[in-house]
């Protein structure tokens, strides 16, 4: 990490009031730019007993492009030379910042990533590289395209293997085309061909909305089908 991120915390309104209660952790990244939108659309659920209250943890990187690649782009297409953190901010987060989100409130232990574009590709690298460190993952538009496609190769070798541990996963796409859309149907047919019968696994496509409103368009499916999931596990 080039600088340790900026960390919020939103608890859920019940948090005061019911001392006894202990609440799954959302860690959202871009959390600025996100965490309104997230906790606003998970207040209204729970309203409706559509979703499970959730203790936010943002996530704001200093610089996204090296926190959130897993890898250097040698793209020239690309910004050649950014990316290659993602695993220190994982380290960060199993390390550091879990142990002391579970230390400082009442958590239970359930804990679910979400990212859009380049943030998606975090998450989506720690569903296949970390799949025990969250139980839910939430990638929007994820930028699977990145680089020599390192992570999308390295997810489907996971599904392809008998180490699959199970979770939830929801991903979705806009209009985005080209390499990036092929890339990403890629990786999705083969989630769903090779997906254990105990990984929930959630895509959804919005080809009517572009790439900066695929996490907006798609928030409400993927609470929903996660707290469908957290139900069938009894959380």
């Amino acid at each position: 990490m080039s600088a340790p991120p900026e960390i919020t915390i939103a608890l859920p309104a019940s948090y005061k009031q019911d001392k006894s209660k202990h609440y799954p952790v959302l860690y959202l990244l871009d959390a600025k730019l996100n965490d309104e939108l997230v906790f606003g659309m998970l207040q209204r659920l729970h309203s409706s007993n559509g979703a499970n209250e959730h203790i936010i943890v943002g996530i704001e990187s200093h610089d996204r492009l090296n926190d959130f690649a897993p890898t250097i782009n040698k793209d020239p297409r690309g910004p050649v030379g950014a990316g290659g953190g993602a695993d220190k901010l994982l380290d960060f987060i199993q390390s550091e910042l879990m142990p002391t989100i579970n230390k400082n409130y009442r958590t239970k232990s359930h804990n679910v990533i979400a990212g859009h574009s380049i943030a998606g590709l975090l998450v989506m690298h720690s569903f296949h590289a970390r799949p025990h460190l969250f139980q839910g993952h939430l990638a929007f538009s994820p930028a699977v395209w990145w680089g020599a496609r390192e992570t999308a190769n390295a997810a489907k070798q996971y599904m392809h293997s008998n180490k699959k541990v199970g979770n939830f996963l929801y991903m979705t796409i806009g209009s985005e085309g080209g390499e990036m859309r092929q890339v990403y149907d890629n990786l999705s047919q083969t989630i769903l061909r090779n997906r254990s019968t105990d990984l929930v696994v959630q895509l959804d496509t919005f080809n009517d909305e572009g790439h900066d409103f695929t996490m907006a368009a798609g928030l409400y499916n993927a609470l929903r089908a996660l707290h469908l999931y957290q139900q069938n596990n009894r959380l």
